[in-house]
This record gives C-alpha cells, structure tokens and sequence, in this order.
C-alpha cells in the first residue's frame, strides 16, 4: 500500500511541477507555445520576471544597478507592465512587452519586441529585439508604422509590416529621444535603416 501512495505521490509532484513550466500558464519560454496571440499576451501580462523560475525570458526584464550600492548588480522586474499586440496575420505577430526594473538609483524601463510565428498551431517566438531607457523620464513604447490601402495587407504582396520603437532617456533638466524601425524578413526582426 504504502508504494501505492508513494507513485501516486510521485505521479501529483511531476503534475504539479509540469503544470508550473508550461507556456499557457504564464512561463514564458523561447520554446514554448500558446495557442493564439492573445494567450501570449495574456502571458506576458501574467510573467513575473524576478520570482519565475526557469524561465529563459526573465534576463531580458533586468537592468543593472547604477547607484553607489550595488553598482553592476542586475535588477530584475517584479511584473511586466504592458504587453501589447502591436500587428498580427494568420502567420505572424509582432507583440511589445514592458516592464520596470526597480533600480534604486534612477528610473529604469526595458521593453522586448517579440516576433511570434505560427508552428504547428501554436505561436512560438521566433525573434526579439530588447530596449532599454533610464531616467527620470525613461519610456519605452512602439506603434506600427506601416499601412495597406483597401483591397491589400500588410505581410503579403511585399507589404511588410513596420513598427516603431520609441525610448526615452534622463530627466531632471535634459532628455533626450530615440527610435528604430523594425520589419519581418525571412523570420526574423531586420532593423530598416533610411534610404
């Protein structure tokens, strides 16, 4: 009897600890699926970069410490605080996610631009591109910069989705702006530079 319960203690334990991994559960893993875009979104919202164990995304929410104490330390985000669908197609999503590293010595924000593909059902991540902005009025933000007229869309025809970047740095008597334009080529995030 007692070995009974000991497989079904066993069999309860790897349950649990396989439900805590999975994408769907707010995890996010380079090589985890979700079943829509939402769901990723969900996600992310969902993702707690500095209490997630086992995740390989939690690195790109951190920043290092500039202050006198700790100085080079990294400083993980609590929470992502933004996640948004920026542009999608039935192949292809382009997804900004936010967060702020409670660093001690100045405001700080890092933002991930995640390019997601559709696999086998499930929307995987296939590239990203990380951002980050310190100061008083640090901001990261993004919007899609790219149009179809009527009768057209964007992601085929040679109508490739663009989307801009935004960060802001400083504060307290100087801030300064900047920003990149991405699109999708072959599967991954190309930075388009003017022609």
């Amino acid at each position: 009897m007692s070995t009974l319960r000991l497989c079904l203690f066993l069999f309860l334990m790897l349950g649990a600890v396989g439900a805590g991994v999975r994408a769907e559960d707010g995890v996010w893993m380079r090589g985890g699926g979700h079943a829509s875009v939402k769901a990723f979104v969900a996600a992310g919202r969902a993702f707690l970069p500095a209490t997630t164990p086992g995740s390989d995304l939690a690195g790109l929410f951190a920043v290092p410490e500039m202050g006198e104490v700790d100085r080079g330390k990294p400083v993980p985000a609590k929470s992502v605080q933004e996640c948004t669908e920026l542009w999608a197609n039935e192949e292809c999503a382009l997804v900004l996610a936010v967060a702020s590293p409670p660093t001690v010595a100045t405001r700080s924000r890092v933002g991930v631009l995640f390019l997601l593909r559709r696999q086998e059902g499930l929307w995987r991540i296939a590239d990203l591109r990380r951002f980050s902005a310190t100061g008083k009025e640090s901001l990261i933000e993004a919007e899609q910069t790219a149009f179809a007229g009527t009768g057209y869309a964007l992601g085929r025809e040679g109508m490739r989705p663009v989307v801009t970047v935004k960060q802001w740095h400083g504060g307290r008597g100087y801030a300064y702006g900047m920003s990149s334009s991405y699109t999708i080529a072959g599967w991954k995030l190309v930075r388009m530079e003017p022609e």
